[in-house]
């Protein structure tokens, strides 16, 4: 967390408080992800909007959109995005590996690492990959709970591990 404050990724959720147990919501993830991967982006601004809920007035619509454009999110259906929805953990996998890798593939997954993460979750092998990187071990013994949000400190160690950061 504090080497993404040092880097202007955040600044907490108030000039002196991070909140670290707030869920991260998907709109923000556009934001995180995007400058820790490059602090000096700008993305264009957001003129005909990609999804429904997310207008060009939002100031996260440009970092939202730029994600589409990179390939990285494609929603949550029905032509929407769910700014204001958590972020949860096996969304994170796709977030982080997607945005530092957007040509990645990473193999299917035949014998999962965690028991809540079957073969036929397609963010299996978005999770695999995040093991195999070493930046997860799951949240329990066995278990990765992938529905559960993302927490602003979580956020920090999925970023921080994914993206190769050091303090300092």
């Amino acid at each position: 967390v504090e080497e993404l404050a040092r880097r202007g990724v955040t600044t907490g959720c108030t000039a002196t408080s991070f909140c670290p147990g707030t869920a991260v919501s998907r709109e923000q993830m556009a934001v995180f992800v995007l400058r820790t991967f490059d602090p000096n982006l700008s993305p264009p601004a957001c003129t005909t909007p990609v999804f429904s809920d997310l207008p060009a007035s939002s100031p996260y619509c440009r970092w939202v959109e730029d994600l589409v454009r990179r390939g990285v999110v494609a929603g949550c259906g029905g032509g929407n995005y769910c700014p204001q929805g958590a972020v949860t953990r096996e969304q994170m996998a796709v977030f982080v590996l997607r945005t530092l890798d957007p040509t990645l593939d990473p193999p299917a997954c035949t014998t999962p690492v965690f028991n809540d993460v079957p073969p036929s979750s397609p963010f299996c092998r978005w999770i695999e990959e995040l093991v195999r990187r070493g930046v997860v071990t799951g949240c329990a013994t066995g278990s990765y709970c992938p529905a559960n949000p993302v927490t602003r400190e979580q956020m920090g160690a999925f970023i921080s591990v994914t993206f190769g950061l050091t303090l300092y």
